[in-house]
């Protein structure tokens, strides 16, 4: 998972019962997300649908019963594979119930489906998931009406260059196989969808804000910070923080932190299990936004979240957009939504430029230029403009709205235009020893670099991670939601049977760590005074004196079962080494372990180059080996297919 800042996580919710469902032209527009990309196409897709007149809900995938699929004329799923080639958390329960031995060829016979996938390939299971699940499918019975399309990270423009396409094939395909009826018409894009859930005026007495109050913007800088009440999230827990420790020296071009952290109850994770942090706005742009879009006046009153039809069943209707949050909280103020809820400093989406134009004006030409402007944005032909204006220079939703200042957003459609703030996951860096607490409770380490780097194409302008900014801000004895997430890496005691390599540049070292004291605990626990078989750790970063990261650590470990092969990039008196390097410098190592005696290898860090660098370095080195050298060149890449399939070669990347 990310230690830079990890894409968001959403939580999911009780499963929806759809039984009672008239069999109208419906359709289900299901996800599975890990950072929240996959459900931000699947509401694109909602939107695609209802203005094709289908009564539309989109859910996640482990929110609705198989059986109630039937019960929707049509049925999309958006599904990112994560991981090595795995389903997202929210995505998991619906795949196991779909694997079930009980269900008969054809029990989905009556389901008209198609689906898109987002994958990376830098990973080489690439959109896996994705695949396993459409065939499966198929294999049940359910109809194809619209080609399977995939999305790829690695592409210029993002997963969305390849949705751009797919969702037109999409619309052709649902206007084909189910068209209008007499008299109907697609829904203009001139014209406005009303939501499913819009804010109101609470009728309440107490007007306190439960946390989030008035404040004296006269005070405000850009660095206050945000208030320290405890966000209400669904199975969360309460973290203190025990510390919050910056492990590079101040002048280092980066900031990375050690946070420790304390939890009372006793929870169990293993090696890759991350922890989901939910970040805050600070109030100095939440107090930008409510003067943009001139909100002063409702900004600290009581509202709630309410259905647009007041006569839905909820237990059938689509769910809240504020569903992660507890129910027991019942109201809240807009600048309480705008600080916990709202992510105003997020990149906008086309689809966000798209909902901005029903609030424009045309009174004069300089308004009229702004809504032009908009529709540029938001055509799905003129991709490239939306790229160039927001994703390459990285300009938020708070620094858009001023060049657009005809558009004031009416408050109750905040929940509709802004996306929802969601949490970032962080790879834990503690385990074995260091994963229990002075009062027999829980500790968590997480290994976090702050993500301030200079933009490059607006300059003097500052970039800052929306979590990892609030992170920074976090001080000892402050108390934060968490929730633990058992990750990808699926590390278990069989492992010391066989020795492993780890790759873990920079904060990729974070789980590598886990693993370590992990494997350490199980020896000892065997009554084994070292690990049963050798860990081998390849690790790079830029200075040796700045961010070699735990090395006190791994030089009290060596002898004890621990090499570490250290790597530095950037410092002036030592050639520039990356972790592939070191791999290819100890290939008599990795050949040992991988090829004579069945050991594993673990892969975390950035995606991109790293990854595909690793696997270029492992193809040469097993390449080089005699077992290999009178085959084919693809005999290795099928021998790191065979690594994969069996759980020996395994990738986390962010």
């Amino acid at each position: 998972m990310n230690n830079t800042e990890h894409g968001p996580a959403v939580k999911g919710h009780e499963r929806r019962s759809a039984k009672n469902k008239p069999r109208t032209r419906s359709a289900l527009v299901l996800y599975g997300t890990e950072t929240g990309n996959a459900q931000d196409l699947a509401d694109e897709v909602g939107r695609l649908t209802e203005r094709l007149r289908f009564e539309t809900t989109v859910i996640d995938l482990d929110s609705i019963e198989l059986q109630d699929l039937v019960n929707f004329t049509i049925v999309i799923v958006v599904l990112s594979t994560t991981g090595q080639g795995e389903f997202p958390q929210n995505a998991r329960s619906f795949w196991r119930v779909l694997l079930s031995r009980q269900l008969r060829p054809g029990v989905l016979r009556r389901v008209n489906f198609t689906t898109f996938g987002l994958g990376d390939s830098s990973y080489p299971r690439y959109n896996v998931a994705h695949r396993m699940l459409h065939t499966r499918l198929l294999q049940l019975g359910a109809q194809l009406f619209c080609p399977r399309g995939e999305g790829n990270e690695q592409h210029p423009e993002g997963h969305t260059g390849e949705f751009r396409s797919w969702i037109l094939d999409l619309k052709d395909s649902l206007l084909t196989h189910f068209p209008l009826g007499d008299g109907q018409e697609i829904i203009s894009e001139g014209v406005f969808l009303e939501p499913k859930w819009i804010l109101e005026s609470a009728d309440v007495r107490d007007s306190s804000t439960n946390g989030v109050t008035a404040i004296d913007t006269l005070v405000l800088t850009p660095e206050t910070p945000p208030a320290q009440d405890l966000i209400p999230i669904n199975d969360a827990v309460v973290a203190d923080l025990t510390s919050n420790t910056r492990l590079t020296p101040s002048d280092h071009t980066q900031d990375v932190r050690l946070l420790d952290l304390s939890i009372k109850d006793e929870i169990e994770y293993g090696p890759g299990a991350v922890a989901v942090v939910y970040p805050k706005n600070f109030p100095k742009d939440v107090e930008q936004f409510i003067r943009d879009q001139e909100w002063q006046d409702v900004a600290d009153v009581q509202i709630k979240v309410v259905p647009t039809k007041r006569d839905a069943d909820l237990k059938t209707y689509p769910p809240s957009p504020l569903r992660h949050i507890s129910t027991g909280k019942q109201t809240f103020t807009l600048r309480e939504l705008l600080t916990n809820y709202l992510d105003i400093l997020s990149i906008p989406r086309r689809t966000f430029f798209s909902n901005l134009a029903y609030f424009t004006k045309e009174t004069n030409e300089d308004e009229e230029y702004q809504k032009e402007r908009i529709l540029e944005l938001a055509n799905p032909e003129l991709i490239d403009e939306l790229w160039d204006y927001t994703t390459r220079p990285k300009r938020t939703i708070l620094e858009i709205m001023p060049d657009f200042p005809s558009i004031r957003i009416p408050w109750q459609y905040a929940l509709t235009i802004l996306p929802i703030m969601r949490g970032r996951q962080f790879s834990i860096a503690s385990g074995g020893t260091l994963k229990s607490n002075d009062n027999g409770g829980t500790r968590v380490q997480l290994l976090v670099a702050i993500a301030n780097p200079p933009n490059p194409i607006i300059k003097f302008r500052k970039r800052y991670g929306v979590c990892t900014r609030y992170i920074a801000t976090l001080e000892a004895g402050q108390q934060i939601a968490l929730t633990i997430q058992p990750g990808y890496l699926n590390v278990g005691r069989e492992e010391l049977q066989v020795p492993i390599l780890m790759v873990g540049p920079g904060t990729g070292v974070a789980p590598m760590r886990s693993m370590i004291h992990e494997r350490r605990q199980w020896a000892r626990d065997m009554e084994d005074t070292v690990c049963a078989s050798e860990s081998y750790l390849f690790f790079g970063c830029r200075n040796e004196g700045a961010d070699y990261f735990f090395r006190e650590e791994w030089e009290g470990l060596s002898g004890l079962g621990l090499t570490v092969f250290p790597g530095f990039s950037r410092d002036k008196d030592k050639p520039r080494t990356y972790v592939q390097e070191l791999l290819r410098k100890n290939a008599s190592i990795v050949r040992e372990v991988l090829l004579q005696r069945q050991g594993k290898i673990y892969i975390c860090g950035a995606s991109g180059n790293m990854p595909k660098g690793v696997r270029e370095a492992l193809l040469e080195i097993m390449g080089g080996d005699e077992r290999f050298q009178s085959q084919e060149g693809d005999q290795v890449e099928a021998y790191l297919d065979e690594l994969e399939r069996e759980g020996r070669y395994r990738q986390e990347t962010w």
